[in-house]
């Protein structure tokens, strides 16, 4: 069994367990799927399509011939065919590449959802051909096999999240997941996506499938806040508010605070349980011991760990 397989059991298991939704993260770079006819056109009648490594999808692979694509201003060489052939001839490239290429106007779609799509020319060792349509930015999205969907609750078509962590965090939205027979788990974005999260492929992401305040449907909205949140709409006047006078002495934190809340020891897991109740502080007493895990976890959450020196907590034994 190979290593990817072995990976995506673990986070199935995982998710499974309830202890996180991480999906393995597929960097797309520029490809070419082609029909069989097309291929014999660029590589000639005897031409032959050899593999050169399997990739993560069933049944796919990366070939070892390549061709060169030529847009209205510019060519990009050595780009790889992926196989095995299909019905249409379809380039994969990303936003970049669209501006090298001189075709700013490539839609970001599905895989096999062509039409309407611009064409360009590709250049093979035995000739050249000019295909009408078929040039798209890869829409990003989400891998699942039947069972791996039902473990991590999605379903095909469904628009998901999934949350980036690291040195460049962020969420990514409207991922698409797709689910059946050929699909095993694996988010696929291109390298500009990649490169703006600062990913690799074997990165690692988490799954969001409840969105929070910040996305909430439009359609669950009053009519009255669906007009404020149109685009060209101008904010309401508010009335003046009357601004009562500040409090002669600021409460104390240790009066505010309830106990319990306070913590003489902070890990990761307390950073993620706030996190997820939506709580963007934490706090602990002035000789609390943070692991550097939660200051890590606090920093992409951006979540503050706040210091309360007049409070005492209840101490616990804590064996190393």
């Amino acid at each position: 069994m190979d290593e990817g397989r072995i990976r995506r059991l673990v986070l199935t298991a995982v998710a499974g367990a309830g202890e996180g939704s991480y999906l393995p993260v597929g960097v797309s770079a520029r490809h070419v799927h082609l029909s069989e006819a097309d291929f014999h056109l660029l590589f000639g009648k005897e031409g032959q399509l050899h593999k050169e490594k399997d990739i993560s999808q069933p049944g796919q692979f990366a070939a070892k011939e390549k061709v060169t694509l030529q847009g209205r201003k510019g060519s990009i060489e050595n780009v790889r065919i992926l196989g095995p052939f299909r019905k249409e001839t379809q380039v994969e490239i990303s936003l970049t590449d669209s501006f090298l290429l001189g075709e700013k106007d490539t839609p970001v779609r599905l895989s096999g959802d062509l039409e309407g799509t611009p064409g360009l020319t590709l250049v093979g060792p035995a000739g050249t051909l000019r295909i009408p349509k078929g040039l798209i930015i890869a829409e990003r999205h989400a891998h699942f096999s039947e069972s791996q969907a039902a473990v991590y609750g999605v379903k095909d078509g469904q628009k998901v999240s999934v949350r980036i962590e690291g040195k460049r965090p962020g969420t990514l939205e409207a991922v698409i997941c797709r689910v059946g027979a050929g699909h095993e788990l694996e988010l696929h974005i291109d390298t500009d996506e990649a490169n703006a999260f600062g990913l690799a492929n074997g990165s690692l992401a988490e799954l969001v499938t409840e969105a929070g305040p910040r996305m909430v449907p439009q359609k669950n909205l009053s009519a009255d806040a669906r007009k404020v949140l149109s685009p060209g709409t101008k904010p309401p006047e508010m009335p003046p508010v009357a601004v009562p006078a500040p409090p002669r002495k600021e409460e104390s934190p240790r009066n505010s605070i309830p106990r319990e809340k306070v913590l003489d020891l902070v890990t990761e897991a307390e950073i993620r349980a706030a996190f997820k109740n939506n709580e963007r502080k934490i706090y602990c007493s002035k000789k609390a011991l943070i692991t550097p895990a939660a200051a890590d976890a606090a920093a992409a959450g951006d979540m503050e760990i706040v210091r309360l020196p007049e409070v005492e907590t209840k101490k616990r034994d804590i064996n190393w």
